[in-house]
């Protein structure tokens, strides 16, 4: 089955380049996607990470983590990216935001996007266990934006939270009143208990749909003035829709903080040893000749990984 083109598995984002850079977060939130992920063990420096970013054919970053404003050299990253000619954004959860800390590490930012999963500050502490001053994103917002930063806020819709026409409405009228420019309403991933589906309670307007991966996952709107991003999951990303038969994907590059590019975001893997009855098979073949060592090697080498690709999207 071949993805609708606006996905990014279906040939979307290719001018993006997605940056792991921080295995910790300071958030808690039960269905995060990185809690299963792959974390390699070495780490290598901001100046050595920058290069490699700089080096790249990517126009657009995103730094994501993790929580990257944890990361200690974050404000050195963006400046080296910047006057690289980089567009730089960054996916953070709010914690650390402040006028100061704005100032201080994110200026030189094309965009920011804050991920704020309720406009009820003690729900979001209740979902992502991090107490939020709504003061303190306020004042960031109108630092940021004094910079030429966009904001967009994301929000995960999740039941008993934001689940109804009602509550999307509310969130967009809250998005408006802190002076955010946009939002990203989405979809959970694997989480059947908290699983919202937007093209239900949003009677399927906007483009919504129960085919994300045929009829397009990602739809942009204007609702009461206010620019909107909806995020489905199809049935690769949650096992509440039907998954595609033979799926062809495209899986964009993700770079890691070990300084190496990845197909897409890992997952780590419950097995990572071969058996050694196929492993015996493979050396009989290429003894005989009826496998290259190059073709051996193919074949052995993702078996030995620690990890495999999660698909062509995560985030």
């Amino acid at each position: 089955m071949i993805p609708n083109k606006k996905n990014a598995c279906g040939g979307a984002f290719t001018d993006w380049l997605e940056v792991n850079l921080i295995d910790r977060c300071n958030a808690a939130c039960s269905w995060c996607v990185e809690q299963y992920g792959y974390h390699p063990t070495t780490h290598i420096g901001c100046e050595e990470l920058s290069t490699i970013i700089v080096s790249s054919e990517y126009k657009n970053i995103i730094l994501l983590g993790g929580e990257p404003t944890l990361y200690k050299d974050i404000g050195n990253l963006i400046v080296a990216l910047n006057e690289a000619g980089k567009n730089v954004y960054i996916t953070t959860n709010g914690r650390k935001l402040t006028p100061d800390f704005v100032n201080e590490n994110l200026n030189g930012l094309t965009g920011v996007n804050i991920s704020l999963h309720h406009y009820d500050m003690n729900k979001n502490q209740n979902i992502t266990r991090l107490v939020i001053k709504i003061k303190d994103i306020i004042e960031s917002i109108k630092m940021l934006h004094r910079f030429g930063t966009t904001v967009r806020l994301n929000c995960n819709c999740i039941k008993k939270y934001i689940d109804s026409r009602k509550e999307i409405m509310n969130y967009i009228k809250f998005a408006q009143s802190i002076g955010a420019d946009k939002i990203r309403f989405a979809e959970l991933k694997n989480d059947f208990e908290g699983f919202v589906n937007l093209g239900k309670i949003l009677n399927y307007e906007y483009g919504l749909n129960d085919n994300p991966f045929i009829c397009g996952c990602n739809n942009d709107v204007v609702i009461d003035g206010m620019p909107v991003n909806f995020r489905q999951m199809c049935g690769l990303q949650t096992p509440l829709r039907i998954t595609p038969i033979d799926p062809q994907q495209i899986k964009h590059k993700v770079l890691y903080y070990d300084g190496k590019f990845y197909d897409g975001w890992q997952l780590n893997k419950k097995e990572s040893k071969m058996d050694s009855k196929k492993l015996k098979k493979i050396l009989e073949l290429v003894a005989k000749g009826e496998l290259t060592p190059e073709e051996a090697l193919n074949i052995i080498e993702p078996e030995l990984d620690e990890h495999e690709s999660g698909g062509g999207c995560v985030y």
